[in-house]
């Protein structure tokens, strides 16, 4: 849910870099009633790096403690490694956050991995800045303001005020769009009448033996026998290859029963372990929705200065205050009126000059085409002298 922010709708396949830079703790924040699948290549670079740390405290040797002890995974992976026939094991169950572990011998084709990087923006969005004393001030100072002639030092600080604004306004609306999915979550996870760990999914397939027909021995026919010896051969085949199936899914199976095991053991104790899950569910939305009613407090203050602005509201966007406080703090402007006529005229020449080059282009195209089409040539020259004598006669107006 949260990794819509990064188009990542499923995103439950940790890189390493991820394990190196965020503890658990961290990571199963985003985890609640959910699933992760570490690839077997992921965790043994994860031990490696987990022997290398001197800190038993930093984020990969908390990984590797939460796996190897509080999961008890280090039997399974050895099977996992060692079995050619075994690709995938799980679900573990880690109860705290009701949170699942798969352990994939391969990495899947186009899977979503989240990265650190992923997870810091995602993070990021967690924490906005605090409204800062100028913008609380000028708020004040603009609730009862009236939009009238003002001079030019207050003009740029009124352009620099909605400046800020705009900046602001999307971090905070980013801010409350996450603050929200995280509610979402959290109501979802309280919300469910009966609340479970989810049962072991990987049920392997149980092959099926392919019965054949024998002829019946009124048959005399005398090429039946090479038919017959044949059909024998292939029922041999058959016969190996059942058993070579039965095999693989009585191993696999094996690691299902397992999983139910786990499962089990976890149902024992969920009583309180779920108590315990919700409460947490609970005071994150408590705490969640207190952020943004902060959030919504300060997007209010942020669109009443740019409601209040000197500045049309057509003009209130990043691009255009940026240039009007150009022309106010080089002198080419004295007032808004000013502002906006300048901006206007460049906006025009701006347009003049893209259909300028536009028909040169296309007279360039024309010039490397055919004969034939000097006529559409000496059309578009027309075009392009009126063109200029409206240019010029704007210059000495």
């Amino acid at each position: 849910m949260f990794f819509t922010f990064l188009n990542k709708d499923k995103a439950n396949f940790p890189d390493l870099s991820l394990f190196l830079q965020y503890t658990p703790e961290e990571v199963l924040f985003y985890y609640y009633n959910s699933q992760l699948t570490i690839t077997l290549d992921t965790y043994k670079q994860l031990k490696i790096e987990a022997e290398a740390e001197g800190d038993t405290l930093s984020p990969c040797c908390q990984w590797v403690e939460l796996l190897d002890e509080e999961l008890d995974i280090i039997k399974d992976i050895e099977t996992l490694v060692n079995n050619e026939y075994i690709s995938v094991i799980g679900p573990y169950y880690y109860p705290f956050s009701n949170t699942r572990f798969y352990f994939n011998k391969h990495t899947p084709v186009n899977i979503q991995q989240i990265t650190a990087s992923d997870f810091t923006t995602i993070m990021s969005l967690e924490f906005v800045e605090p409204v800062n004393h100028e913008i609380l001030n000028y708020h004040k100072s603009r609730k009862s303001a009236k939009k009238g002639p003002k001079n030019k030092d207050d003009l740029i600080k009124d352009i620099n005020m909605c400046l800020i604004s705009l900046q602001d306004t999307e971090k905070v609306n980013k801010h409350i769009n996450y603050l929200n999915k995280l509610l979402e979550s959290r109501y979802a996870i309280v919300n469910i009448e009966n609340l479970w760990p989810q049962e072991p999914d990987i049920l392997p397939a149980k092959p099926q033996k392919i019965g054949c027909e024998r002829p019946s021995g009124g048959n005399l026919i005398p090429f039946n026998s090479i038919k017959s010896r044949r059909r024998k051969k292939n029922e041999e085949e058959e016969s190996s290859s059942f058993n070579h199936q039965m095999k693989i899914y009585l191993l696999q199976y094996r690691e299902y029963e397992k999983a139910c095991d786990r499962y089990k053991a976890i149902l024992e104790q969920w009583e309180d372990f779920c108590s315990d899950f919700t409460e947490r569910c609970y005071v994150d939305i408590e705490i969640t929705e207190s952020k943004l009613k902060n959030a919504q407090k300060n997007l209010r203050i942020y669109n009443n200065i740019i409601s209040k602005s000197m500045v049309h509201a057509d003009y209130q966007d990043t691009t255009s205050l940026k240039v009007f406080k150009h022309y106010l703090e080089t002198g080419r402007a004295n007032d808004l009126q000013d502002c906006m006529n300048l901006y206007e005229e460049e906006r025009h020449w701006d347009e003049i000059k893209a259909s300028q080059e536009r028909i040169e282009n296309t007279i360039y195209f024309l010039q490397n085409s055919d004969d034939n089409t000097k006529l559409a040539h000496d059309h578009i020259e027309r075009l392009l002298n009126k063109i200029n004598e409206r240019s010029r006669d704007s210059v000495r107006v």
